[in-house]
Parts: structure tokens; sequence; C-alpha cells
């Protein structure tokens, strides 16, 4: 049965603009209120940093639609490293980049902004996410799926609320 032109277009429109809300948005999503996990009840958030590889981004191809990528819940968490609750020390921003493979498993892990924070808390970083599993960016044509590789910076705030260890959602 064949579609009427309206029709095609329809779909097309939808396809085209489900496409630029999943990967093409440039904008940085609306300013919330950080959530805060403390070290004993193993809560902690991470914020998706914005990349300067816009230009790397994948390309809209015509008839394709994309499905995002997806952390795991169960992915182990960022700790605050015990030895440095005595130093009470200031809040600490690490930025790590992940490159995941199209299976969805950490491929390489990187620090990229670690401004004058102490290396215990990038190194804490990198053991949580190096195990990270996520369910795979996809390429939908058709009734074809594609897994993709991706890159994602995430960032992680490493403070000290009441004498508590604290990570939270970056700002």
């Amino acid at each position: 049965m064949s579609m009427s032109a309206g029709a095609r277009i329809a779909v097309f429109a939808s396809a085209v603009a489900l496409f630029c809300g999943v990967v093409g948005c440039a904008s940085r999503p609306p300013a919330s209120q950080p959530r805060e996990g403390y070290a004993a009840d193993g809560a902690v958030s991470a914020e998706i940093a914005d990349s300067a590889d816009a230009d790397a981004r994948y390309q809209p191809m015509p008839g394709s639609s994309y499905l995002d990528p997806l952390p795991l819940r169960d992915n182990a968490k960022p700790e605050y490293p015990p030895a440095l609750l005595a130093q009470k020390l200031p809040p600490a921003t690490v930025v790590v980049r992940l490159i995941v493979d199209g299976a969805g498993k950490v491929a390489d892990a990187r620090i990229i902004g670690n401004a004058g924070a102490e290396p215990e808390f990038a190194e804490a970083v990198l053991a949580a996410v190096r195990g990270w599993t996520f369910h795979p960016l996809k390429r939908v044509t058709g009734r074809m799926v594609e897994p993709l590789p991706f890159t994602q910076h995430y960032r992680f705030v490493f403070r000290q609320l009441n004498g508590r260890a604290v990570v939270e959602l970056g700002g």
C-alpha cells in the first residue's frame, strides 16, 4: 500500500524534527537544581557537559532517525576519595570525555578538565566511568538499525557539605 504525497511529507518532517531534537540540538538545557548525594548512601549525579566537537556530530541522512544513547542505571558512581575528607577541600570539578563503541562499552575515557583539583578526584572518575555501559546510539533507516560509536562529556563536582562527601550534578 502506497502513502500519499502528503503522508510521505508528514513522515519525513516528523523524522527530521526527531533527528534535530535528538542529535542536532546545540543549545544548553535549562539550568536545574543540583541533586546531592552522600557517599554514605551511594547517590551521585553527573551532568552531560557541552562539547567543542559540534562539527563531529553525525549528519542527518534522508529517511533516517536516531535513538539517543543512555547510560545504564547500574553504572558505578564516582566516590569522594576518603583520604581527602580530612583536608576539607573546596569544591572540585572534573570533566571526562568518553568514547563509547557501537556495542555501548566505554572504549576510552580521558580527563579533559580538572582545573586545580587533586588528582585523586580524576582517578575516582576514571575508575567509575571506564566500566560504564550504555544503550548505544542507533541510526534507524527503514527496518535497519545501526549502532554507532559516540563521544560524550560528563562533568562531576566533588565537594563537602556539613562534613559529608558529596558528588553532585555539575553547574
